[in-house]
């Protein structure tokens, strides 16, 4: 009979003081290879890297026909995360021409300006919370640039994020937001057929236009992929800009390094994305498997914990320390294998001009509160980041 930890761990809804979620998965992956998570409906966890890194790689026994280790038969769809091979490259395929790496270099002029347009009220304030006031809005512009839309439906967006993920406190989280974003890209779907904008630009336009296997894509798909991309791009990217202004608002030094060496900005910006990962991804399983001493069986879920597998000791030196210039950074902060995270050069070109064009604009700031701060669980985050700087 094999043995085997059971751990009833919390990882959606527990509140803790910030980075205690980081040392509670750093001190499970030193106990546990794997282990059952009791809570909820119960799901099995690697916590190596390696291990992740293969679980990754072997999509006929991982698949990803659901990827919320809570949720092993969802009545939604994620696409074109819930896609297997080879269907799943023939979705990237088409929305290479707004995410690959000569997109982003496209945008990124633009992007930058919006970072700056972003930060620029703030200077005069003497302070802000980070989150609402820059963290809100910044990934909402970049989101519509990249659709081809105007920035004259960013307060929906906003809005949207807030409720959904129960940002407003006394608010828990509002599904109907996510009905109401549908709703959305449903209405702008049908005007895009009635009026099209210009393929090249406007995202939408673009899909209703796509073929898959030789057949128009269905509506409900391109409805799939927008509202995946709309939940991809905003409180992920939201989330971590709050963890980056975190570390540099109490790491004195490392500030003044990203201030002064703005060279130095793409290398921490990984070690940021390494260091304070705040999703993992899960997987169901397609048949019984003894997984290096895991006794899975099949369509039981698995969650491939990256923020264990980022921290993992036997591939990161000294993992739980902040080093900017870390290299090589082989983390998988974006997953691994095809489904690799389709925005990761976005989100790496966001982070990039927010902490530029930030320090640019002001280069010292300080936390602006006695209180500790409080991370939330789910997508490992703040709610509140209160900063201030002398003017």
């Amino acid at each position: 009979m094999v043995e085997y930890a059971s751990v009833d761990l919390d990882l959606t809804s527990k509140v803790a003081p910030a980075t205690e979620h980081w040392k509670e998965i750093d001190s499970l992956r030193e106990q546990h290879r794997f282990f059952w998570n009791s809570h909820g409906p119960g799901y099995w966890v690697l916590t190596r890297y390696d291990d992740i890194r293969e679980a990754f790689n072997t999509p006929e026994v991982f698949s990803n026909r659901s990827i919320v280790a809570t949720d092993p038969n969802p009545a939604y769809r994620f696409l074109p995360s819930f896609s297997e091979p080879p269907q799943h490259m023939k979705y990237r395929h088409l929305m290479n021409a707004w995410f690959a790496p000569a997109a982003i270099k496209r945008y990124a002029p633009r992007v930058a300006e919006l970072a700056r347009e972003t930060v620029e009220p703030l200077v005069a304030g003497g302070s802000c919370d980070f989150i609402q006031a820059f963290g809100d809005g910044f990934p909402v512009k970049v989101f519509l640039l990249v659709m081809g839309l105007p920035l004259d439906d960013a307060n929906f967006f906003v809005s949207a994020v807030h409720r959904m993920s129960g940002d407003t406190p006394g608010h828990p989280s509002d599904m109907t937001a996510w009905d109401d974003i549908r709703q959305y890209w449903r209405l702008m779907l049908e005007s895009r057929r009635s009026a099209p904008g210009d393929p090249a630009v406007d995202f939408v336009t673009h899909l209703s236009r796509c073929e898959l296997d030789g057949e128009p894509l269905p509506d409900e798909d391109i409805l799939d992929i927008l509202v995946t991309l709309t939940l991809g791009s905003l409180d992920t990217i939201k989330n971590q800009l709050g963890w980056c202004f975190y570390h540099l608002a109490t790491h004195p030094d490392d500030r003044r390094r990203v201030a002064s060496e703005p060279e130095l900005v793409p290398s921490a910006v990984e070690e940021f994305l390494r260091a304070y990962p705040i999703v993992g991804m899960a997987r169901k399983a397609t048949r019984d498997v003894d997984f290096h001493g895991c006794p899975i069986k099949q369509d039981q879920m698995v969650l491939l914990s990256i923020p264990a597998a980022t921290r993992d000791p036997r591939q990161f030196p000294d993992a739980d320390k902040v080093r900017i210039d870390r290299s090589p950074n082989r983390h998988i902060a974006f997953g691994a294998s095809e489904h690799r995270c389709l925005g990761s050069h976005l989100a790496r070109c966001e982070l990039q001009s927010a902490i530029r064009h930030w320090h640019e604009l002001i280069p010292d700031y300080r936390l602006d509160t006695d209180e500790p701060l409080l991370a939330h669980g789910g997508l490992i985050s703040l709610r509140t980041l209160p900063l201030a700087w002398d003017l």
